[in-house]
């Protein structure tokens, strides 16, 4: 369902000055221009562009916890969950729009905390969703003259187990050699760094490891709304939902690959070389370069 935005029209006054004499007087003279724009003016001539043809406003939305990783199309999630959004009104160069009011609905009824919220200094909003009814839905999002749609899949529960046995959920995952154990990449401590983000204390059996050519085995998480991808995150324990973490940041790989891979809900094995990463920006402490499927 597209909820409509409410416009206001302001009417132009029009004033009108009939002068007969000066008409009289003048209509020789406007006569002549008339000819001499006819003829310097080509018939086809497009009209100079006006204020309501430039460039619409842009409406963003991205998860908020992985904003980092751009817009979304698409979720998945589970009946149990709630699901935050961030909503982001930019105008047309870019520049955030503040006090925007963006206007929310869902197109099967699901639970939406606001149904109209206002953008802030930054042109951001946020919103959160509880998901309450099985299969498809649609979020629609409007403002300025804009729309946006999102599809929602939610699920009866969350596939997976529970993220509190995460030992017992490593050994789910078939045994295969020469793959790097979970329970090395996650037996490293952390301490608190900048912006409240863990920053990673690697031991001496993890620092061997960087820099040198890996596998991995885990759950592809995707980042982007496709069938394949060249950058996702591969996990210790099936996710609950797309785009949500399942676990820490010591139980999660970035991979980036150099061919497009097909995504897969059963585990893989990735062969890449593994760089440690002290301080990311997205708050990841492991990455595997120059990716492959094994």
């Amino acid at each position: 369902m597209h909820l409509s935005r409410r416009t206001r029209r302001a009417g132009l006054p029009l004033l009108l000055l009939v002068l007969a004499l000066m008409l009289a007087a003048c209509s020789e003279d406007t006569e002549t221009r008339e000819a001499d724009t006819a003829e310097t003016t080509p018939a086809d001539a497009t009209p100079a562009a006006t204020p309501a043809d430039a460039e619409k406003p842009e409406l963003r939305i991205y998860i908020t916890r992985l904003r980092e990783y751009g817009e979304v199309a698409g979720i998945t999630a589970a009946s149990d969950e709630f699901v935050d959004l961030t909503l982001r009104m930019e105008s047309a160069d870019g520049e955030p729009l503040t006090a925007a009011e963006i206007e929310i609905s869902s197109l099967i009824g699901n639970e939406l905390s606001d149904t109209i919220v206002a953008t802030d200094d930054d042109g951001d909003a946020s919103l959160r969703i509880k998901p309450v009814l099985p299969g498809d839905d649609v979020l629609t999002f409007t403002a300025d003259g804009v729309s946006r749609q999102v599809t929602l899949y939610i699920t009866d529960e969350a596939y997976g187990h529970s993220m509190e046995h995460m030992e017992e959920r490593e050994t789910e995952l078939p045994e295969v050699d020469g793959v790097v154990p979970w329970s090395l990449l996650s037996g490293i401590d952390t301490e608190e760094g900048q912006h409240g983000m863990l920053r990673p204390v690697f031991n001496d059996k993890v620092r061997d490891l960087d820099g040198r050519e890996v596998k991995v085995q885990g759950f592809m998480l995707p980042l982007e709304n496709e069938d394949r991808h060249s950058h996702f995150i591969i996990t210790r324990s099936p996710p609950s939902c797309f785009f949500c973490l399942p676990g820490g940041p010591e139980s999660v790989v970035e991979v980036k690959t150099d061919q497009k891979l097909e995504f897969s809900f059963d585990p893989v094995v990735i062969k890449g070389r593994l760089a440690l990463m002290e301080d990311s920006d997205m708050g990841l402490f492991y990455r595997l370069d120059n990716a492959s499927l094994e």
